[in-house]
């Protein structure tokens, strides 16, 4: 899985596996959240969404 650096609070990377639909986060203490299940749209739109990142992964 190709993951992409981010700079948004604690989160370091963002990736996502098309074949198994995960979305994977890695936080800055280098533990990882995984979230299977995910559609290509709604990672399109979480990928772009920028600097609100943060607040989406600790709200949910």
């Amino acid at each position: 899985m190709e993951m992409t650096k981010i700079s948004a609070g604690k989160l370091r990377a963002i990736g996502f596996d098309t074949k198994t639909r995960t979305l994977r986060v890695e936080l800055d203490d280098g533990s990882a959240l995984e979230y299977p299940g995910v559609s290509e749209d709604l990672w399109r739109r979480f990928k772009s969404s920028g600097s609100q990142l943060h607040a989406r992964i600790t709200l949910n």
